[in-house]
């Protein structure tokens, strides 16, 4: 039945287990393992006519001709800019964000939390428990990682502009700074959910920064890994079948609404 096809797109691990989990539960589906578009996956596309398309979860780096995908098709995109959509959304197709979906979002959050507490045991080999953290952002990536740090015993410091996020921070019992143009640390870590160029680059080796931010990170000048770790696509990295989960609960939440 062509209405239950689902063509997953993309390398990332999620997207390929992501397809086996739909198949479990009744859904044909098919996975071809590439980020961008080439006339094999054209000719793959018209062979297999799918219903639904699932995107990769970061843009591809090409687009594929909206020329070659039916009226009728459902698409589900990841982190897409408003550039590349544009030819799909003038040519009527239906466009769905699963990286927008409520539940998805809050459930990436607690994975990516858990993803950063597992790279900082790995990379620092010390505890949690009575370290200080700052976090920077209270969204929902800022607020997992907050919650999970200090579950385990940290001592924790958020920073953000909205008096709201402070307000909400200051309620759960977490200590506050406000952000502001010269907000500046003497030491210890941070850790930015921020995902704009906000900060000057410390010369400091007493303050390391852990990066979970999407493109383009916080900083607005190089600085050298040994005190700047970007830690992008956590949730996949280390908790690849929980994350398939996590999307596959999305995409079927959005398919039978």
């Amino acid at each position: 039945m062509r209405d239950n096809k689902w063509l997953f797109i993309g390398t990332d691990s999620r997207l390929g287990a992501c397809s086996e989990i739909m198949f479990e539960r009744g859904f044909d589906t098919h996975h071809i393992g590439t980020d961008h578009y080439s006339d094999e996956l054209g000719k793959r596309i018209a062979d297999y006519s799918p219903r639904q398309i699932v995107f990769p979860i970061v843009q591809m780096k090409d687009l594929i001709p909206p020329s070659i995908l039916d009226e009728g098709m459902e698409l589900y995109t990841g982190i897409a800019s408003e550039e590349w959509l544009k030819p799909l959304k003038d040519a009527g197709l239906s466009l769905r964000s699963y990286t927008q979906e409520e539940q998805f979002i809050w459930q990436n959050a607690k994975l990516t939390a858990e993803g950063f507490i597992h790279e900082y045991y790995a990379r620092t080999k010390r505890c949690i428990s009575g370290v200080h953290f700052s976090v920077a952002g209270f969204g929902r990536v800022g607020k997992a990682t907050a919650h999970a740090l200090a579950s385990l015993g940290a001592i924790v410091t958020v920073v953000a502009r909205s008096d709201d996020q402070l307000g909400e921070a200051c309620y759960h019992g977490y200590k506050t700074e406000r952000l502001t143009e010269d907000w500046a640390m003497e030491k210890g870590t941070l850790i930015n959910t921020i995902p704009v160029k906000w900060l000057a680059a410390p010369q400091n080796p007493s303050v390391h920064i852990y990066d979970l931010a999407s493109a383009p990170g916080c900083l607005k000048a190089q600085l050298s890994s040994e005190y700047y770790t970007v830690l992008l696509g956590l949730p996949g990295k280390h908790f690849p079948v929980d994350a398939a989960v996590a999307l596959a609960d999305a995409l079927e939440r959005m398919y039978r609404r």
